[in-house]
This record gives C-alpha cells, structure tokens and sequence, in this order.
C-alpha cells in the first residue's frame, strides 16, 4: 500500500467536522486527496463543556481513529506519520510552562500554556461552578485551553495507528516567511499556500487538480492548517526542526533549509523531493531559522549581527554566547 501522511487542525466547534487532511508525495509534489468527495465524513466538535466529559472525548477520538482508518481503506493508503495541532499531553507539573511553548515564546510566536493535569482539575471546578451559576457556556473560563484534553485523546487514540508528531500550523508558516498575517484577514491563507507551495508543488493551478475546498471539512483556514499539519507529518526527522526537547516535549517545524525552495514545477520539470543542500556560496535567501523574523537576503551574510543582537530564538543574553548557540543550534544551515 502506498505510504500517506495525516495532517489534523484540532477545531472542536459545537457540529463542525473535524478538518483532516490526506497526503502522498508523488512525483515531487504533496498531493491532499479529495476526501470530501468520498462520501465519508469525519466526527463533529462537541464544543469545549464537552471537552470535560471523558467518556465523550473518548468516544471522539475513536471516532476520529475510525475515520481515519476508513479513508485510508478506501484510498488504498498506508498511514505513516501523522501531524497533530494539540499537544500531545498536560505539562508537567514541575515545569512553569512546557520546553516547546517556551522555545516558541523565545522565537517570538504566541501560543497558548498547556496546564497540568493538577490544573486541569482546578479548571473543571472552575467550569462547573459556573455552569452552575447559570454563566453562559460561550463565556466558560479557559475555553483557549479546554480543547486540550480532546488533543490528548486522539493523540493516545492515533499513536496505535502510526506515530504521531505534535506540530503548530502557525510556526510551519513562520518558518516559510508567511506567517505574519493572520489567516482571517483577506487573502492571508492563499499567501500562505503560496508560500509552503514553493516546497509541497501544491496546488499547481491546473484545471484537474483538486483545491483546498475539496481536501476536508471546515474553514479554509482549518484546512489550511491540516494541510500544513500533513506537510510536516510527511518530512523524515533530518528535515524537521524541533522547538523544544525531543522525544515528547516538542513542537515540529519544517527545516526550511533542507527543503530549499527551486523554482515552480514545469510540465517537463520535477524537482527533487528534498534537495540535501542549497547552493554554496552567499546566495540564498533564507528566514531565520531561530525566530522567522530576519530574511537573510544572501545567506549567511549578516547572521553573527543578527544571531548576536537582534534573534529572539535564543535564550543567552551575551553576544558571543548567542552567536555560538545560533551557530550549534543550526549547524546544517551553514555551509560546509
């Protein structure tokens, strides 16, 4: 069976499918199959009160298992690796926040805190006394962080299909310099397309390929973000960058510098599927790979001034410390 990679946008909305996103690499380019003319459709989001209920979860991400494994049947596809954006599990409670959130927050990328499981405790009680004071369930406290405890579920409920990596569709746009509008302002998820299409060759714009609206349910920003799910989900490790501690405390990004964009795919032209290296010499463009805020016009021209003074994907605060960690950090981006 051929190899397929799953991207999943964790979007719990009271009766919306879940977005889930299908690819294989043929021929160089990340093709999503059209899952929404199969005649199958993904579990509908219990909205976030429901998120307490583990019986309703479980049931979630069972069904969100069953799904999976029934396109997969369909299609005639082996699931390999699967992109999830959740995370994987509570913080641990000896931490203040988790190693990936902090290393996003030193690269400058807003995400929200995972709580403990002890604080998830806290925050059911919290829910229930205000359910119970007749507070609206639109203004439950924490609803930004509720929709985790589904994330923990088919997390667990996946892994038993095929390994599963916690990625942040957000970061993966970041890393391919278009991540600095948000996708509900006009035209941000087709800039973002564009973007990541410059490495995936989809979509090409032919007249027989399907389109972003044809690939899963939910807002196109929703399939966005499991497209871009899958696309990480597809890369072996040496082409994913971690923030945060590997095996269990990671977000993963693509290195863009291993998939270094070439030019747009021709009809005589395939271009490889992961080019090992760019060209040598102080000629390509390159966002930083430490915080995804510097376009590094003439790579590495300019990386110890930048590396020193000016990346908040650091964490020392002396300038040849810093140049140092940058240079460790991301050894594979220089030349050899």
């Amino acid at each position: 069976m051929q190899p397929c990679y799953i991207g999943i946008d964790l979007a719990i909305a009271k009766h919306k499918h879940l977005p889930v996103v299908v690819c294989t690499w043929e021929q160089g380019r990340l093709i999503p199959q059209p899952l929404r003319r199969l005649g199958l459709t993904p579990p509908q989001g219990m909205g976030n009160v429901a998120s307490l209920d583990r019986e309703t979860v479980h049931r979630f991400a069972h069904d969100t298992m069953t799904y999976v494994v029934a396109v997969c049947n369909r299609l005639g596809l082996h699931p390999t690796r699967i992109g999830i954006d959740a995370p994987s599990a509570p913080r641990n409670s000896e931490l203040s926040r988790r190693a990936a959130e902090s290393a996003l927050d030193r690269a400058g990328i807003s995400c929200f805190a995972t709580p403990s499981t002890r604080e998830f405790a806290v925050i059911d009680a919290k829910v229930t006394q205000h359910l119970a004071g007749g507070g609206a369930e639109a203004h439950i406290p924490h609803s930004n962080q509720l929709w985790m405890l589904v994330g923990f579920a088919v997390f667990n409920e996946l892994s038993r299909l095929a390994p599963c990596l916690e990625v942040f569709p957000q970061a993966t746009a970041r890393a391919v310099g278009s991540g600095q509008a948000h996708k509900s302002q006009p035209g941000a998820v087709q800039a973002q397309l564009r973007a990541v299409a410059c490495y995936t060759n989809w979509p090409l714009g032919r007249i027989e390929e399907c389109g972003l609206e044809d690939i899963a349910w939910g807002a196109s920003h929703d399939r966005l973000d499991a497209y871009l799910s899958a696309w990480v989900a597809s890369m072996d490790e040496p082409d994913r960058m971690a923030y945060g501690r590997p095996p269990d405390d990671v977000i993963w990004v693509p290195k863009i510098l291993r998939l270094h964009a070439l030019p747009s795919l021709n009809e005589t032209s395939v271009r490889p599927r992961h080019p090992s290296r760019p060209p040598s010499g102080p000629s390509v463009s390159l966002p930083c790979p430490g915080c995804g805020q510097k376009e590094f016009k003439r790579w590495p021209w300019g990386w110890d001034a930048h590396a020193a003074h000016r990346c908040q994907g650091l964490s020392a605060t002396d300038p040849e410390e810093r140049k140092r960690e940058f240079r460790l950090r991301f050894a594979d981006y220089f030349p050899q």
